[in-house]
């Protein structure tokens, strides 16, 4: 199927116009979609739901969506595994896992990308004892740049299975995953705001006895947001439905975007904003589904830049943007967020080989963001900071390859699934050379 000839992203800050944009329902018609750039001499790249705000995705060639590669394909009951469509969004897929008796072990704060997407860039979510979304992945099958349709697994061409859980799109098309699920489970969330110090300190001491830790920092106040959720064995909590509309869609969306425009307009307001709207207290515990916990709706267009640095220099690294923040005239208006996860040994992961603090900024989509996102970048590399490969980052192969140990590994892979370079773009020819 044939679509419009321009694309943008979710945030509206990357617009590509490819030749084509294409939308296939099989494997097949991918392959002969890779033939037929092959044969015209143009590039072929894939694309999920568009909520990466780097430009991974943008191409002049054909522009392939998987929107339609979007159903559970297989479920193994007794290993608890699923085989999924590549284009299957994260909403649906946890919606589906749910009514299975299943969920994925950890998930990131958003839940609008493509599974294919959220694996291809490393999307994570937090919590030192797990990993990211592609750890749970235990089977993949691609189109290569030959138009083949291979399978990877442990047994199965088993040379390229770590590369191809981040793969940035480089290694082929995905049409479908196979995910490692665990058993349904239910979330406690503990949410309270303090002063700084006690939330890092609070922090530190949860990161190692609770399951998942996170906290948002207020920009021009000593306030900040921790949340823990721990499993539990008990049921869902009550939620009066109107009160959780009013929070969740007037006040954290509709309300949050009516400010960032006031605050575009009157950028010398923010600090004093800042100051009077956070406020120290607690709010009452909650538990619900996993996924219900863990991802939350954001209407509020932004872009953002996330740097994964090591554990150990996790706040030394925030304190620096914190300096960065109150220093520039740039006004900050969303929270800095802090999350964790344990090591793992996927090439190109931000957490490869180390356990990994994140640091990630954000700004209103209409905001001046280009001095305050290249100050905490030049800030990152004193700390062999890593930038996700789905956010806004302006490093190159020459800087990413002294980050990265397993970098040739990932680059024998590419080399033997796409050897002429059919799914590259331009903004993979920075990151990974060509």
């Amino acid at each position: 199927m044939l679509l419009t000839d321009k694309w943008l992203n979710w945030a509206g800050n990357q617009t590509s116009y490819p030749h084509s944009v294409l939308r296939p329902d099989n494997e097949n018609a991918i392959s002969e979609i890779v033939g037929l750039g092959v044969a015209k001499r143009l590039k072929v790249r894939p694309i999920g739901n568009g909520h990466s705000f780097s430009s991974i995705g943008s191409t002049d060639g054909f522009l392939v969506s998987l929107q339609d590669l979007n159903s559970i394909l297989d479920i193994d009951k007794e290993k608890l595994q699923v085989t999924v469509g590549a284009g299957i969004i994260l909403s649906d897929l946890n919606a589906q896992l749910h009514k299975l008796g299943l969920a994925l072990p950890n998930l990131g704060d958003i839940d609008s990308q493509s599974i294919a997407g959220a694996i291809a860039t490393g999307t994570h979510g937090t919590g030192i004892t797990f990993n990211s979304i592609s750890s749970a992945v235990v089977g993949i099958r691609i189109v290569t740049g030959d138009g083949s349709i291979v399978d990877i697994s442990e047994s199965e061409n088993a040379e390229f299975f770590e590369a191809s859980k981040v793969s940035l799109g480089a290694l082929g098309i995905v049409v479908s995953v196979t995910l490692q699920c665990v058993r349904s489970f239910n979330l406690e969330l503990t949410e309270f705001t303090a002063r700084l110090p006690e939330i890092i300190s609070r922090f530190e001491h949860a990161e190692l006895s609770s399951d998942f830790v996170e906290f948002f920092w207020f920009p021009y106040t000593d306030i900040a947001e921790i949340k823990i959720c721990n499993k539990t064995n008990s049921f869902p909590s009550r939620v009066k439905t109107v009160s959780k509309f009013v929070n969740d869609e007037i006040i954290r969306n509709l309300g949050f975007d009516l400010l960032n425009r006031f605050w575009l307009r009157f950028p010398g307001t923010v600090n004093r904003s800042m100051q009077l709207l956070t406020k120290e207290g607690d709010r009452p515990t909650r538990v619900d589904i996993s996924h219900k916990i863990f991802c939350s709706k954001r209407r509020v267009k932004f872009i953002e830049m996330e740097y994964a640095v090591p554990r150990e220099q996790l706040f030394d690294a925030f304190e620096a943007v914190r300096h960065i923040t109150e220093g520039l005239r740039i006004p900050v208006t969303f929270p800095v967020e802090i999350r964790t996860l344990g090591a793992d040994h996927i090439p190109l992961s931000m957490a490869n080989g180390r356990d990994t603090g994140f640091i990630a900024i954000h700004l209103y989509n209409h905001a001046k963001s280009r001095a305050f996102f290249h100050e905490v970048e030049k800030a990152m590399r004193q700390f062999a900071g890593r930038p996700h490969w789905g956010k806004i980052h302006n490093l190159d192969s020459s800087d990413l390859v002294k980050l990265y140990p397993q970098w040739n590994e990932f680059t024998e892979a590419r080399q033997a699934l796409d050897p002429d370079g059919h799914f590259t773009n331009s903004y993979l020819e920075r990151v990974l050379g060509y």
